[in-house]
């Protein structure tokens, strides 16, 4: 299959679980293009919070549903979403024919990553006066929908520690050649030895012929 045909990878679980980190490295190891909805929407509509405070989530989610029905059709791409992308059935159904995957943290990891982040620019977080009593009840009235794709959990575990997981799960991650510098590096290696043994094989016969004569 051209890597243009190669369905796309969806990242979805709730907010702090690494979607966008993960997603970027993914499309950088298989030469995808990575897509974040939520800076996709940030780029074209402004900020969040502010989007938020102009029309409500329901403003949010119908933005959100315009940019998934945007990048749907596309291929090859790794598309890390926000956590509440694939609540919304129409947004499954426009990624039907994708690779999703869900990841998932820890409530007490999830709290110290959006913290750690900048919980002034999660609006379903921002204003909340228990911040780890909120994602707990939003977790289980997720977990119903997040379950129905398979889940990596990254608690606990770097970047590549997840990329590596997902790959364990099915994700479709094969490194792509030409953009692995250990790989490029080996290759150039390997060709420029054989050049190398060339010139030398070349100058040998070329010094026997003309001591010969």
């Amino acid at each position: 299959m051209s890597d243009a045909l190669r369905p796309n990878i969806v990242l979805t679980g709730f907010m702090g679980t690494g979607k966008s980190a993960v997603g970027r490295r993914i499309a950088t190891l298989t030469g995808r293009t990575f897509v974040d909805l939520d800076a996709e929407i940030i780029a074209k509509h402004g900020s969040i919070p502010d989007i938020f405070a102009d029309g409500g989530e329901a403003r949010f989610r119908a933005i959100e549903k315009a940019m998934v029905a945007e990048f749907a059709p596309k291929r090859n791409q790794v598309i890390a979403t926000g956590g509440g992308t694939l609540l919304d059935h129409d947004n499954v159904v426009a990624l039907l024919g994708a690779e999703v995957f869900a990841l998932t943290a820890d409530a007490s990891e999830i709290h110290q990553r959006v913290m750690a982040d900048g919980i002034e620019s999660r609006p379903l977080l921002a204003n909340a006066e228990d911040v780890p009593a909120t994602i707990n009840a939003m977790l289980a009235e997720r977990a119903e929908a997040y379950g129905r794709f398979t889940s990596v959990d990254t608690t606990g575990k770097s970047i590549d520690g997840v990329v590596d997981a997902l790959k364990e799960a099915g994700a479709p991650i094969v490194a792509h050649e030409l953009l692995d510098p250990e790989r490029v590096k080996k290759k150039t290696d390997q060709i420029l030895l054989g050049v190398v043994g060339v010139v030398f094989v070349i100058a040998v016969v070329l010094f026997v012929l003309v001591v010969s004569f």
